[in-house]
């Protein structure tokens, strides 16, 4: 690529879920894109989440509303055209709620939310709708060869500064780097959420998934995957590591057969008999104190037309509303033009 060809490409920064459906939006829209992604620092975090489409309101809720209505119509079409080669599927999820939760009426209304009853003491509320199962372990690929199909090239290269880039030609930067925009930006709302789950074969015959609020934020989760469970989880601040620990992997067991045994299912001693692939990561959260899906998702313009647009800090949303996000970047950029 020469230096005009790389003057009007995009460069975006980070190849998890937030960066290659960001050059996908953009590749859609027409613009030409370059995804430089680190050689030697950890595998991104979106490709250990387990996923679930879980909406974690940030401070906007407009924009929440918005990325989240763009980021469902997007995977309940991948779930419609591609099931198998995507690993998007819909499913359904029973919810425990131990506590008091807010709810947004129209998000119940988009997943077909309705109330359990009667609710197994000691919860208060319980909740089953249908919503996004995303299998990372194929949508991560899927997205990178459809990124790839849409000429979009691929860079190896450790990134340090958004200056470097700019030295390399380009105009326009996407910050997608996750954990990586601590280095880039300095931005002390950043930090590490150290996650564990573990996938184990689905020989108990589940065909729902499951998800509770426990206290002191233990919860307890079970999501249903076409060949496996996925067991999680652990929200564990400061650490940077991409380790699993036999304690802690015992623990979510524990909690996950103690969830199938408040949902009355009768083969909860029989879970996680055989354990499978163990994974952890840690994820980009933002937010002041236990704020944590304070997402960046913002226009920095600098002098001679370039401008950098950030679009990282998803926490525990990337994978669900990494398509709503994609959307507001590429028309920040699209306004820039």
């Amino acid at each position: 690529m020469n230096s005009t060809e790389t003057e009007h490409a995009i460069a975006v920064l980070g190849s998890g879920v937030a960066g290659l459906t960001t050059a996908l939006t953009l590749s859609e829209r027409g613009r030409r894109a370059v995804v430089y992604t680190d050689p030697v620092g950890s595998p991104p975090a979106s490709g250990v989440a387990p996923a679930l489409f879980t909406p974690y309101q940030g401070p906007d809720s407009v924009r929440f509303r918005a990325r989240t209505e763009v980021s469902l119509t997007r995977l309940r079409a991948l779930a419609r055209s591609h099931p198998i080669d995507s690993g998007v599927r819909f499913g359904k999820l029973r919810e425990y709620f131990y506590k008091p939760h807010v709810t947004h009426p129209w998000l119940e209304e988009m997943l077909g939310t309705r109330r359990i009853a009667p609710v197994p003491a000691p919860c208060v509320d319980a909740t089953e709708d249908t919503r996004p199962h995303v299998d990372m372990l194929v949508y991560l690929p899927w997205l990178e060869s459809e990124v790839a199909r849409a000429g979009v090239r691929f860079v190896e290269r450790r990134v340090r500064s958004f200056e470097e880039v700019f030295g390399l030609g380009h105009k326009k930067i996407v910050n997608c780097a996750g954990l990586g925009a601590r280095l880039l930006t300095d931005d002390p709302l950043l930090k590490p959420m150290h996650g564990q789950v573990l996938h184990v074969p689905n020989d108990i015959g589940l065909t729902y998934s499951l998800h509770d609020d426990a206290p002191g934020g233990r919860v307890a989760y079970v999501f249903v995957f076409r060949d496996r469970l996925v067991l999680g989880g652990t929200f564990e601040s400061g650490r940077t590591d991409a380790r699993t620990d036999p304690a802690e992997l015992d623990a979510i067991v524990e909690r996950c057969r103690g969830l199938l045994r408040l949902d009355g299912f009768p083969r909860w001693d029989d879970l996680a008999r055989a354990r499978g692939r163990e994974m952890a990561a840690a994820r980009p959260t933002r937010g002041p104190g236990d704020v944590h899906e304070q997402t960046r998702v913002e226009l920095e313009p600098r002098e001679n037309g370039r401008a950098i647009v950030h679009n990282y800090g998803h926490g525990r949303t990337g994978v669900t509303l990494s398509w709503g996000t994609a959307t507001e970047v590429a028309d920040m950029l699209t306004r820039e033009q």
